[in-house]
């Protein structure tokens, strides 16, 4: 590390990564976390071949903050991702309610009003259309009808809470769209973006040490196996393993 990389911030020196050297993980965070943690330890253990192959222990002693920095920037990004996928679902709640509603609102006000040609007609412009964004608007526009031409609702004894409801789910639903719009987005939430930075910064320094570690032990087979990711190894034998099945 050099005197100018340690006087920087490890934020600083993660947004000067280059755009096209970031990459999104390659496996589970978590996995990532914790075979860091293991290439240290292993690291540590063998830190007399890796230095007379020109590593530095300050090299592997780095892979603690850049372990923990990206764990704390999977939190940041796990939390905004949560809270993106609540507002979906509850956009996919109200939607179903609001359908269910428009079709009842359909039907009332359609027999309140058959024999009133005149309002019948101006009903169709609510009726026509389909479309979430047509869902909305009805349900506010229901509202504005009924008080519009109360009597002959009141005539077949409509029940007012719906369009109440109406109106409220309405209010809701553009709410809850602007939200959902965001989660359609997420990928280039400044927190996905800066815990993919977190990943190469921790993958770049672990595929440094790990090279160092096969190149020290070149005919130490179990030496290698500690450099080199057990997650892969086992994706790449359940992989054979289901290819030989088949």
């Amino acid at each position: 590390m050099t005197d100018e990389t340690a006087t920087k911030t490890i934020d600083e020196l993660v947004l000067e990564i280059p755009e096209d050297q970031i990459i999104s993980p390659t496996i589970p965070v978590d996995i990532t976390i914790g075979e860091a943690g293991e290439l240290h330890q292993n690291a540590m253990e063998d830190i007399v071949a890796l230095l007379a192959k020109g590593l530095s222990e300050n090299k592997i002693q780095e892979l603690t903050p850049r372990a923990k920095f990206l764990q704390n920037k999977q939190s940041a990004w796990t939390a905004v991702y949560q809270s993106a996928l609540t507002s979906t679902q509850q956009w996919e709640e109200k939607i179903d309610e609001g359908r269910l509603l428009q079709r009842e609102l359909k039907y009332d006000f359609q027999f309140a009003y058959r024999n009133h040609p005149n309002i019948l007609k101006k009903l169709s412009n609510i009726v026509d259309g389909s479309g979430n964004m047509d869902l909305i608007q009805d349900l506010s526009d229901y509202p504005a009808f009924a008080q519009q031409y109360p009597e002959p609702l009141t005539a077949i004894l409509f029940d007012a809470t719906k369009t109440e409801r109406a109106k409220q789910l309405s209010l809701d639903l553009v709410d809850l769209m602007n939200q959902v719009d965001g989660v359609k987005n997420s990928r280039n939430r400044p927190e996905k973006l800066m815990r993919d930075r977190a990943y190469t910064y921790l993958k770049q320094l672990v595929d440094e040490i790990r090279a160092y570690g096969k190149y020290a032990f070149w005919n130490n087979e179990e030496k290698q196996k500690r450099y080199s990711s057990e997650y892969m190894r086992n994706s790449r034998k359940t992989k054979k393993e289901n290819i030989e099945e088949q």
